[in-house]
């Protein structure tokens, strides 16, 4: 039981033992040990303080991109909006112009035939005269004068512009 009670004497060795290792370990380890806690702090400091600056960065970025999306997509609407109202604008303009080349055509058209029925009828009329001739030359027996032909034309083409 001896090794169990407290014995003055190894009190005071463990005491001074234990000074001497304290002192010791301030001189030779506790600068390091400090230093090195000291730059381990330094390092989470420096490390914390750049990842809420990469944070802050990152949050600028997403910012600005989110902006870039943002204005992209009104550029894309303003620029859909423009190339329907280009499209409405060269489909009013077609349907115009095939309007217009309709009508060109079908006055063409009228004026072709208002030429084609004057031609029709100028053929007519001196079918008629040359008809009327033949019969007067025939009735009168004998052939008429130039002057006596278009007095005679002219007579007949009134009776016949009369008539129709």
């Amino acid at each position: 039981m001896d090794l169990l009670s407290p014995n003055a004497g190894t009190i005071f060795w463990t005491v001074v033992t234990f000074v001497l290792l304290l002192l010791i370990l301030k001189k030779f380890a506790w600068g390091p040990i400090l230093k090195g806690l000291e730059d381990r702090e330094n390092r989470i400091k420096s490390a914390v303080y750049q990842a809420e600056h990469d944070q802050k960065e990152a949050e600028k970025h997403l910012e600005e991109q989110k902006r870039i999306i943002g204005e992209a997509n009104k550029e894309s609407v303003k620029l859909l909006n423009d190339s329907k109202e280009t499209a409405e604008h060269t489909r009013k303009e077609i349907v115009e112009q095939a309007r217009s080349e309709a009508e060109r055509m079908l006055e063409r058209a009228k004026q072709e035939i208002d030429l084609s029925k004057e031609a029709a009828i100028a053929d007519v009329k001196k079918y008629a005269v040359d008809i009327s001739l033949l019969a007067a030359q025939k009735v009168v027996g004998e052939t008429l004068s130039e002057k006596q032909q278009i007095n005679l034309i002219e007579k007949y083409i009134n009776e016949l512009s009369q008539t129709t």
